[in-house]
């Protein structure tokens, strides 16, 4: 079944024109990609492994779960189902933080970019067939080690590492 997207300008202006996954998209005209960094309470921060067939990083670590927004999806509302579909936990819109909003030209995608914190079982995750297989939970103290020595996205390696690692606060006494 073909998968269709709203298009965009790059000042994130929606157009009425349709765009068709697979298909090239017309210069100046982008599409909408969310993502979402699901944090536990207890601050450690779920980790999905991309599938062995997927095009882009396979048996990559991917620090969010996301994707394109279908046509007619807001960003918020893309962004709850994607994370339903990739990892099984239910987010509701007040939930989510909106973190970075960005261009990639060469991609022609505009994404937004969440966080959300959640209070859930760690053991109730679940995998979408053909997009991840394995999921792990890092401690806030593992990070480090973890981006180390295991194969993540760059570009969301370098945003865990800019969000959690160099922004150290002193604890309060």
């Amino acid at each position: 079944m073909a998968e269709y997207w709203n298009a965009y300008l790059e000042n994130g202006q929606k157009t009425d024109k349709i765009l068709q996954r697979d298909k090239p998209i017309p210069q100046g005209l982008y599409h909408l990609v969310v993502e979402c960094l699901i944090i536990h309470k207890d601050k450690s921060i779920l980790f999905m492994k991309r599938d062995g067939k997927k095009p882009s990083f396979p048996n990559h670590y991917e620090a969010s779960a996301g994707g394109s927004a279908l046509l007619g999806e807001s960003s918020e509302i893309a962004i709850l189902r994607e994370v339903r579909e990739e990892t099984g936990i239910q987010l509701q819109v007040e939930q989510l933080i909106h973190h970075l909003h960005f261009v990639k030209h060469e991609q022609q995608c505009i994404f937004d970019t969440y966080w959300a914190e959640v209070d859930c079982e760690k053991g109730t995750v679940t995998l979408q067939e053909g997009e991840t297989t394995d999921f792990i939970w890092v401690a806030h103290a593992d990070l480090p080690s973890f981006l180390e020595q295991e194969l993540l996205i760059p570009r969301q390696k370098e945003a865990i590492e800019q969000l959690f690692l160099e922004k150290e606060q002193p604890q309060k006494q």
